[in-house]
């Protein structure tokens, strides 16, 4: 594509669509979470705009939809994580090209926003939405609507055959100042059918954002680098009349809170459980949790926590390894992982930890942690509670923080372009220098075969106890008992046949 064919003169005047796009965002088996992101921005343009939100893990015939909707727009929009979102953002904003090419191409998410000038410079982008962009997109599209480039607009950066401009930033808006994100755009019944459908939920569930950033400053986090460490929640009223309404409107029996640290605020949530239980709503609620707040939270607001329909915390654990914390500046310790997991255990709330292995290390030196360490503590936290669940995810340097900047020291090749970010895959990484191929199928196969059977959850329990499953489950349950006894995971005659027959484990590495 030459500059010239690319360029537009970003005059949008006369058109009243504006089409927003959602990739998705990992290759594989997963679970659908909403494109709240795109509601978001979407929120201020409505009342102005014919918005169209399109989803392609959602959307019958995405593609086709997308550019369906090209002759009367002012601009397609498209939001990316780093890694295969890119990927598949890029594809349509090509297919975008051919179809319209003066239709403005217009990025915005965590990747763009950390790489505003470098996404400029590939020919699938022309505008990027820096940070926040409920307040900023607007201003893009108010813009390309009278007739001109956003050379005005904060947070935003553009594409000319001269140069790319980076305009200066915008300040962080509370987010109570934000509208409520408008579901209805969504399809929001496809995708908790998908979910039930394909994913085995039993409850019809969705997603609700009740707070932004986080004050942690872990060294592997973006949310520090585009919100600087700032946390700001929506008041306890607001939240609870909201998942009321998305109750009533959506028929739900869950709500997972998609926030970096729900928990930053012991007195804005205590608020919350109370709003919940004074509504009656009769929901389950997921939520995640630093490991170093969780446990320090009063009784008295657990008690209302489990009460108000708490199911499961998700702790980001990350290690158990005292050097590997204080290298990514988590600001808890194993003891802390410990103490959160006897809070879950005595208060009948369900808990998911999560870990990171692989973080960098100097070339010839040994890793901080290795794989049997950190098995050995998982092994402790069963043990403590066997109804807590356990993830390993490959550790992968984000761009933007400072273990990104430290693995590149150590030798690790930094992408020089959008195109070459799109085959970077933060959630599924195949490929690390710092994590051999024989601890990856150590992990799946401890992580997600044995030690659930030999320390089994509640859903487990009753299998062992009744119905048609009781003795393979038993044979089962005996078989890794005596594993991880031993440590002897050598010719895993049991877990292949497993893997074999339920095509997937209890706690896969992500």
């Amino acid at each position: 594509m030459t500059a010239k064919s690319r360029q537009t003169d970003y005059d949008r005047r006369g058109r009243k669509k504006v089409v927003l796009f959602f990739p998705t965002p990992a290759y594989g088996h997963y679970r659908i979470e909403l494109g709240l992101a795109l509601a978001v921005i979407a929120a201020p343009l409505e009342q102005d705009y014919d918005l169209h939100l399109i989803d392609e893990r959602v959307t019958p015939d995405y593609e086709n939809e997308v550019l369906r909707h090209l002759d009367d727009a002012v601009c397609v929009g498209i939001s990316s994580i780093t890694g295969y979102q890119i990927k598949r953002g890029i594809a349509m904003a090509r297919k975008v090209r051919r179809r319209a090419p003066d239709v403005p191409i217009v990025w915005g998410g965590y990747h763009p926003s950390l790489f505003p000038e470098q996404t400029c410079e590939s020919d699938a982008c022309d505008i990027v939405c820096v940070g926040q962009g409920d307040v900023t997109f607007k201003e893009i599209v108010a813009s390309l609507s009278a007739g001109k480039a956003p050379a005005d607009v904060k947070g935003c950066a553009y594409w000319t055959e001269e140069k790319i401009v980076v305009n200066e930033p915008r300040e962080l808006v509370n987010i109570n100042d934000v509208l409520p994100a408008p579901y209805h755009l969504l399809d929001v019944n496809r995708a908790i059918e998908l979910n039930q459908r394909e994913n085995h939920e039993s409850k019809r569930t969705t997603e609700f954002h009740s707070s932004q950033g986080c004050p942690g400053k872990c060294g592997y986090c973006a949310d520090a680098q585009l919100f600087k460490r700032h946390w700001t929640g929506l008041d306890a009223e607001r939240v609870v009349e909201e998942v009321a309404s998305l109750v009533k409107t959506y028929d739900l029996d869950q709500v997972n809170f998609s926030d970096a640290n729900f928990f930053a605020n012991q007195r804005r949530v205590k608020a919350i459980c109370e709003g919940l239980i004074e509504r009656k709503l009769n929901i389950t609620w997921v939520a995640s949790a630093r490991p170093d707040t969780f446990h320090r939270y009063k009784p008295e607001v657990l008690e209302l926590i489990r009460e108000s329909g708490c199911k499961r915390i998700i702790v980001g654990a990350e290690s158990a390894a005292e050097p590997v914390l204080e290298l990514i500046s988590k600001g808890a310790t194993a003891e802390d992982h410990l103490k959160s997991a006897r809070v879950c255990r005595d208060y009948g709330i369900g808990a998911t930890f999560t870990f990171i292995t692989g973080f960098p290390h100097a070339p010839g030196t040994p890793p901080q942690e290795t794989t049997q360490d950190l098995l050995n503590f998982i092994e402790r936290l069963k043990q403590i509670h066997p109804d807590i669940r356990t993830k390993i995810f490959v550790f992968t340097p984000y761009p933007g923080t400072p273990l990104y900047d430290l693995a590149v020291e150590y030798g690790m090749h930094e992408p020089r372009s959008l195109e070459e970010w799109a085959d970077y895959n933060p959630a599924t990484m195949k490929v690390s220098q710092w994590v051999k191929p024989g601890e990856r199928a150590m992990i799946e196969k401890v992580n997600g075969f044995y030690l659930p059977f030999a320390y089994p959850d509640s859903g487990m329990r009753e299998k062992l106890a009744h119905g048609s499953k009781k003795w393979p489950y038993k044979l089962m349950h005996g078989l890794a008992k005596a594993r991880t006894k031993s440590g002897f995971y050598s010719l895993p005659v049991e877990w292949m046949l497993f893997k074999k027959l339920k095509k997937e484990t209890f706690e896969p590495i992500a």
